[in-house]
């Protein structure tokens, strides 16, 4: 195996030999031609030309090459710029899909709360028109009330009367009228103030005193001319003026019975004491 491996590199060393005595060879022929053409002039001349085209070559085979690299370099930079100029246009765009999901948003949002503030509305203008509607029951409740008690309250000088007839049930009717316009008022004017005596007074005063008086010019215009300041006249006035006092007395027990029963609420929606 050894003799084989000296034997290939003898070989080798043999071919290389060749080789270096064929380029030798090569490099001295084309000295001998470049002598022997210098030695014509038309031939060096020839060969003059043909190197200084050989070295045009050269250049132009460099600029080429230089110009491959130039062309390489700016379309590797067209497709930067245009990759760049992809990449912006891609963000601008989400930028704007962003921006019209955020209108869009706020849109929504707007309509959401007109529609809230108009249910609200209406949940609010129901609210009222339920509670207006209970206010008017309770207020009908308490107008019942004070014609009951003013019923009651009149009942014993109906029966007191000498001859019963169609002027007393006209009274009759007429106070009971009063006492229903005189519950409604009532509820209102007292509310929730259960405490104040003066104000659930005043109001029964003052109801008192309009029917009293009312009927006072009445008795003086059916009076004698001179018996207007007799003591009839203002005995008769004064024992009408007791019984409206006690007719709307009357009422007014009954109304505040129904506050404390719970039969009629307070105006404030309240019951009770």
């Amino acid at each position: 195996m050894l003799s084989r491996a000296a034997a290939s590199t003898q070989a080798d060393e043999v071919a290389a030999d060749k080789a270096l005595e064929a380029i030798a060879l090569e490099a001295g022929l084309a000295d001998l031609a470049r002598q022997a053409l210098s030695a014509d002039p038309e031939a060096a001349a020839q060969l003059k030309r043909y190197e200084a085209a050989v070295v045009r070559l050269e250049k132009a085979k460099a600029a080429e090459k230089e110009l491959e690299a130039i062309m390489k370099d700016a379309m590797k930079a067209a497709a930067e710029q245009d990759a760049s100029a992809a990449a912006a246009a891609r963000n601008r765009a989400d930028q704007l899909m962003a921006e019209a999901e955020v209108a869009a948003a706020e849109r929504l949002l707007q309509a959401a709360e007109i529609e809230y503030s108009s249910a609200m509305q209406e949940q609010r203008r129901l609210s009222r028109a339920v509670g207006m509607d209970g206010d008017r029951v309770e207020s009908g409740k308490a107008a019942a009330l004070a014609a009951a008690g003013g019923l009651v309250g009149s009942l014993p000088f109906l029966l007191s009367a000498s001859e019963p007839g169609l002027q007393n049930i006209l009274s009759l009717g007429a106070s009971i009228a009063a006492c229903l316009l005189f519950g409604v008022t009532y509820r209102y004017a007292v509310r929730e103030d259960a405490t104040n005596m003066h104000l659930r007074g005043g109001a029964v005063a003052a109801f008192g005193l309009v029917k009293a008086l009312g009927a006072a010019d009445v008795i003086q215009a059916t009076a004698d001319a001179g018996d207007v300041f007799s003591a009839a006249v203002i005995g008769n006035s004064a024992l009408y003026a007791a019984q409206c006092m006690l007719l709307f007395g009357f009422a007014a027990a009954a109304v505040e019975a129904g506050f404390s029963n719970g039969l009629v609420k307070r105006m404030g929606g309240t019951t009770g004491q």
